[in-house]
């Protein structure tokens, strides 16, 4: 199995085979450190929710204000679909885009 908490536990039992000890207070202390560490994992994705949800926000924001110029005022729009350099300008947005998402999923994902 591919589990850091399996083989975490495995190992704390292949110790105490080699050393002695009370069996049933190992498992007892590895499984309390193991709720320590999901109820850790699980309060960390709750106050890292807020960035995420910014990140949302922030990625959808341009692509839904353009989709609202598409439908309010065509004209408006129709430079940057129309002609090679809004091409090369929404190329650009996309590709500042993408940056800024990978650079975004960085600073909120956290390690425990």
């Amino acid at each position: 199995m591919e589990s850091a908490d399996f083989s975490w536990t495995v190992m704390a039992i292949r110790i105490q085979r080699e050393v002695g000890g009370n069996l049933a207070e190992l498992l007892l202390n590895v499984a309390a450190t193991l709720r320590e560490r999901e109820y850790l994992r699980r309060q960390v994705k709750s106050l890292s929710a807020e960035g995420r949800f910014s990140a949302y926000i922030l990625l959808g924001l341009p692509v839904v204000v353009l989709i609202f110029l598409m439908v309010s005022n065509p004209v408006y729009v129709q430079p940057l679909i129309s002609t090679p350099i809004g091409w090369v300008l929404l190329a650009g947005m996309t590709i500042l885009m993408t940056l800024g998402a990978f650079t975004m999923k960085k600073l909120v994902k956290v390690e425990v």
